[in-house]
This record gives C-alpha cells, sequence and structure tokens, in this order.
C-alpha cells in the first residue's frame, strides 16, 4: 500500500535524480540532460505555482518510489507526468499512485479533464494508465512525437 505527500523543497534532489534517469529522459518529450540550476529553479517555481499538484509516492517501508505531477493548463484541462524510482520499477506501482493520484486531484477539482500524453514506444506506461481507469482518445502529434492520448475525469461527469 503506497502512501503519498506533497513534494517540499527538500525533495529538491531527489527529484533531480529522477528527472535525470536515463530511462526517464528517453520516455520524456524533452530528452535533454536537466542542469541542477534549470532544475533547481524549476522545481521552486513549480513548488509555488497553485495550478500545480506534485506528489511523493512512498511504500510500506516510508521509501520514495516514485512522484506525479499534475499541471492545471486551464479551466477544465490538466496534464499528468509520472515517474518511478529506478529501484522500484515492475513492481506495479504505477497503477496504484495513477489511481490515488488522479483520484486525490478530481476530488476537489471534480470538473477537470486530466489529459496524459504518451511516446508510442513507451508501452509500459501507456498499459499503466490504460489500467488505472484512463480513456484511449486517439493517436497523435505531440512535441513533434508519435504519442497515444489518454484523459480521465470524474466519474460523475
Amino acid at each position: 500500500m503506497l502512501n503519498f505527500r506533497h513534494a517540499i523543497l527538500d525533495d529538491l534532489e531527489l527529484f533531480f535524480k529522477w528527472a535525470n534517469d536515463p530511462f526517464v529522459r528517453d520516455n520524456s518529450y524533452n530528452s535533454t540532460i536537466i542542469e541542477f540550476k534549470d532544475h533547481e529553479k524549476w522545481f521552486k517555481a513549480k513548488l509555488n505555482d497553485e495550478s500545480c499538484l506534485i506528489l511523493v509516492f512512498e511504500n510500506e517501508n516510508n521509501l520514495e518510489v516514485g512522484q506525479i505531477r499534475i499541471q492545471k493548463e486551464n479551466n477544465q484541462q490538466a496534464l499528468i507526468g509520472i515517474s518511478i524510482d529506478s529501484m522500484h520499477r515492475g513492481k506495479s506501482y504505477s497503477k496504484e499512485m495513477l489511481n490515488i493520484g488522479t483520484d486525490y486531484f478530481l476530488r476537489s477539482n471534480p470538473n477537470f479533464v486530466i489529459n496524459a500524453f504518451i511516446k508510442e514506444k513507451n508501452l509500459n506506461s501507456k498499459y499503466a494508465f490504460e489500467k488505472s481507469g484512463f480513456i484511449f482518445q486517439k493517436m497523435l502529434s505531440y512535441e513533434n512525437f508519435n504519442s497515444f492520448h489518454y484523459t480521465k475525469k470524474n466519474e460523475n461527469r
């Protein structure tokens, strides 16, 4: 069973490690290695951005296993991103993280649609989003990559 908490400034180096993991960079839309000073500026800005929710997930041993970020893009649309620590991949955490994180977000933002864009080659993420209730919309070009577009919204909508 996973627990979550809001990200804090003390998570700066953890997020930097996660962001520059080769697997994460390869599956990101911008695969360039991130410089620490750029990451620090970005991370501090996101922590202070009321339209951005960043959750850190911990397992039963209180080890950080990954993160989810949900960024509101306007009054009805949000964009989700997820990453799993390299030591915790393959343990089915992504489905649980996506379920918990999106349910938490949608409880306080019931009229939002959460969008997920996944590179065509990233089948593990595709399956995780499907298993957590995201609905396939279409294939499209997103950030110049063939991508799956999935959405999730409040079931009462």
